[in-house]
């Protein structure tokens, strides 16, 4: 049976695409040590609030050209308490927040140094919830060597995968012919506008996952199914 490797970086309180991309992967690994993305979701996300967008970021102690795994949270911001009674005001009255409260609060109870670690721990609880039945490997664990798509190609060859997932129209970053010349095949991928049940008078699109999880419980793989 071919497998299918997926691969992101860990982001903050992720949105649906995320998700559904585990979702397709046989074996999903989160690239934790390749260089931080400044002003990208690695630290920052959107929930709704009153019918717009709410964006919440975990302060960082800046530093150029570091990997994620060493990105290291600004604690003296009071970011934990700010963002936890952002989404229970948010969501505190949806019809599933309560299946994840205690677990997502326990989370934000917690010190954390690093950011990569407080995003794994928060996908972690979201795959468990959702029933996502992928294997889940961590980057920075497994130490696979390379840069940009050699590394990835290396990944691929460590899992022994023959098909990896790219985003339609993306060639120009990750050539066909270098996945091909290792025997690796493309398996295609669009973020998938999902409409659902949301709260409020307005759907708002691309929000953190957190939103479809309090408004439509764990129902994802047969949303992207159907």
């Amino acid at each position: 049976m071919r497998k299918i490797l997926g691969c992101l970086q860990p982001t903050y309180l992720p949105w649906i695409p995320f998700f559904e991309r585990i979702i397709l992967s046989d074996i999903f690994v989160i690239l934790d040590d390749v260089q931080f993305s400044k002003n990208s979701n690695h630290n920052r996300n959107y929930i709704k609030s009153n019918s717009k967008k709410l964006l919440l970021t975990v302060p960082i102690i800046s530093e150029s050209n570091r990997m994620i795994s060493d990105i290291k949270i600004d604690n003296k911001k009071n970011w934990k308490k700010k963002h936890w009674y952002s989404i229970l005001q948010t969501y505190g009255k949806s019809n599933f927040f309560k299946q994840i409260k205690n677990e997502l609060e326990f989370i934000y109870s917690k010190d954390w140094e690093f950011l990569s670690s407080l995003n794994i721990e928060i996908i972690k609880l979201f795959i468990k919830y959702l029933n996502i039945k992928s294997e889940i490997y961590i980057s920075s664990e497994i130490d696979v060597k390379g840069t940009s798509n050699q590394k990835l190609i290396n990944i691929c060859k460590y899992f022994n995968v023959d098909k990896f997932i790219v985003k339609k129209n993306t060639e120009h970053y990750h050539p066909k012919k270098q996945f091909l010349d290792n025997n690796i095949e493309f398996k295609y991928f669009s973020n998938k506008m999902i409409e659902y049940n949301q709260q409020g008078n307005n759907f708002v699109p691309g929000l953190s996952i957190i939103d479809y999880i309090s408004n439509c419980g764990p129902s994802l793989n047969k949303k992207l199914i159907k």
